[in-house]
């Protein structure tokens, strides 16, 4: 009992002498000394943080692109293999040197990307699986082919049934993989852009200022009540310094957040867009070819137009696809080239339709003008094209980002600290008439 009333007194005379002291001006003095450098401190580290984080998100930004365009290649150039070798079967005789050589280019492109994404993926487990499944399947996928190329050559019906299942391990295991990699690293772009516009931290670093402003208006006030002096110069001048400094990085802030914004809107979403349009298109060429092909091996096989029902179903998304990036920047070149080549398919199911095979072949196959190959290749050229210029788009607009918050990273602990220096000046001249 008696520890407890010992306990309860000196608690008692600490918070009695911690009163006394406080009575006094220099203590307050003091005390308005610490207060003002530990706001300083918050918002300098709060601030410093804030800009970190939104410099960290750009070059995320920059970087998941990156990966964004190499999981997109590997899907683009998995499928122009595909539709390359499958248009090498409908020549008769033996394979062009030309085509077999496109082939051989985009299928090394796709492995080569496949290990280039690898190496950059890091602790991504759901993106490297989904890099060994292609991998894995890319040698399975080429012995396919291969052997269906030298049953063709032969004349051996069976080539065709090796093509067919050369085509479901790309339609079914090896382009989902592609796009399962692709939705992973757009997620992870999705991420990057929310954290670099994320207003948490805007209110993070307005919340610190004003606590540093409200210490310094406190500090001011006082010494204006005490000393009957109005105007604390050092103080007047921190208060200045703060409200620049904090003007800076939200106007700062403003600007990079307005250019990732761009880089979303005009640069990676038509990216995205466009890439879609290229796969579904890359695929449908795909479909008209093995159909046409699948009919040579013998009247047991699905006719040309059985197979355009497929054709039809992948790209039916494609005009919307389109429309929604041709509200961003002009796709007139694509629409025209994807109505050409629409109109060079159609003309070769209807010749397959009356039983003119061979005709349907001739039209499909040749380079000339025309050609359901030519058309096609004109729409790849374009979307290409399209691609090219909005990923420069975006890429020229990170930067531009980027570049909002040069200086930040060294100007905001140098401005603060010498803010706090001025505050700490200010006061240290009123306490000193005390000394």
């Amino acid at each position: 009992m008696g520890t407890t009333s010992n306990a309860g007194l000196t608690a008692t005379r600490s918070r009695l002498d911690l009163r006394r002291r406080l009575a006094t001006t220099p203590s307050r003095l003091r005390l308005a000394a610490a207060l003002l450098t530990l706001s300083a401190i918050v918002f300098g580290a709060v601030a410093a943080q804030a800009v970190s984080t939104r410099r960290q998100a750009v070059q995320s930004a920059a970087t998941t692109e990156r990966r964004l365009v190499q999981a997109v290649d590997i899907s683009a150039h998995l499928s122009d293999a595909h539709a390359t070798a499958a248009y090498s079967f409908l020549v008769g005789g033996p394979e062009p040197a030309r085509t077999r050589l496109e082939y051989v280019a985009a299928r090394n492109d796709a492995a080569a990307d496949a290990s280039a994404i690898a190496a950059e993926l890091g602790t991504s487990a759901r993106g490297r699986a989904e890099v060994r499944r292609i991998t894995r399947k890319l040698p399975e996928y080429t012995g396919l082919l291969d052997s269906a190329r030298a049953n063709f050559r032969l004349g051996y019906p069976l080539g065709s049934a090796y093509l067919r299942q050369a085509s479901n391990t790309m339609r079914d295991e090896m382009l989902p993989a592609a796009r399962r990699l692709y939705a992973i690293e757009a997620q992870n772009l999705t991420t990057s852009f929310g954290s670099g516009v994320s207003g948490r931290t805007v209110f993070v670093v307005v919340l610190a200022a004003l606590l540093l402003l409200v210490v310094l208006a406190g500090a001011q006030i006082y010494l204006a009540r005490t000393t009957r002096r109005i105007v604390n110069l050092p103080l007047a001048v921190a208060s200045a310094l703060m409200l620049a400094l904090t003007a800076w990085i939200l106007i700062a802030f403003a600007l990079q957040q307005s250019a990732l914004v761009s880089a979303q809107a005009k640069g990676s979403d038509p990216v995205e867009l466009l890439t879609a349009t290229r796969i579904l298109a890359l695929r449908a060429q795909a479909l008209e070819s093995i159909g046409l092909a699948a009919r040579g091996g013998g009247a047991s096989e699905a006719e040309l137009s059985e197979v355009d029902r497929a054709f039809t179903q992948v790209t039916a998304p494609i005009k919307g696809l389109l429309a929604q990036a041709d509200a961003v920047r002009s796709t007139a070149a694509i629409d025209a080239a994807y109505d050409s080549y629409l109109a060079a398919h159609q003309r070769v199911v209807e010749k397959e339709k009356d039983g003119r095979y061979s005709e349907a072949v001739e039209l499909a196959v040749p380079s000339a003008p025309g050609s359901t190959r030519a058309t096609a290749k004109d729409l790849t050229l374009a979307l290409d094209d399209g691609y090219q210029v909005a990923q420069a788009s975006f890429r020229t607009d990170v930067a531009r980002a980027a570049s909002k918050l040069d200086g930040l990273e060294a100007g905001v602990p140098l401005l603060t600290v010498l803010c706090a220096l001025l505050a700490l000046s200010g006061v240290r001249q009123r306490l000193e008439e005390y000394r």
